[in-house]
């Protein structure tokens, strides 16, 4: 199954079954100034899981559960922005950034059409006790102008914990992106 981002900006976006058409998420995040909260509703309209983000202190709330983002998606190590998680199947995936740009290497989505064959990877979620990837995102990209569209190509296996896949995703492209616009500035200045 491969998602699709209508908008490039993960936390404002609906997400659609990029085979069908159908939707699948809202994403919303209402502008403004403080405590930030976005919210995910799936395609009936009820909410899935919240993200919310204060000062030292963001939690995610997910099937009814509040949890610090800390404890729910902890960074890997030190040495890595490796995020794992434990999915509400019990099994622990972990989202591996991929350094630079690479071809798509075919394991288990022999399927896949061939324009997704060439797509720059830029994140995959691993399954922790197999090694298996079980997805991968493609395009995302960090300027809001860009036309290029997020999108995940998830494993059939990984799709009933499909809800906890997108909202760390979400939490990893937001963390990946003020990390590239943080360096960004700081190059700048140095410049």
């Amino acid at each position: 199954m491969q998602i699709a981002f209508l908008s490039n900006n993960p936390l404002n976006s609906v997400v659609v079954d990029a085979g069908t058409g159908q939707r699948l998420y809202n994403i919303c995040t209402p502008y403004g100034v403080g405590k930030r909260k976005t919210t995910i509703h799936d395609a009936w309209g009820r909410t899935v899981a919240k993200y919310k983000r204060r000062w030292g202190r963001d939690q995610i709330e997910l099937y009814g559960m509040t949890r610090s983002v800390s404890s729910w998606l902890p960074s890997d190590s030190l040495f890595t922005r490796s995020r794992r998680f434990v999915a509400p199947n019990g099994r622990t995936y972990v989202w591996k950034k991929l350094w630079g740009k690479s071809k798509f290497k075919v394991r288990a989505f022999a399927a896949l059409p061939a324009f997704a064959k060439c797509s720059p990877i830029i994140v995959q979620l691993v399954d922790h006790h197999t090694n298996q990837v079980v997805a991968r995102s493609h395009n995302a990209r960090s300027s809001l102008w860009s036309s290029k569209r997020i999108s995940i190509e998830v494993d059939p296996q990984v799709v009933p914990v499909l809800d906890a896949i997108v909202l760390s995703f979400i939490i990893c492209e937001k963390d990946r992106r003020d990390q590239e616009e943080a360096t960004a500035a700081t190059s700048a200045v140095i410049v």
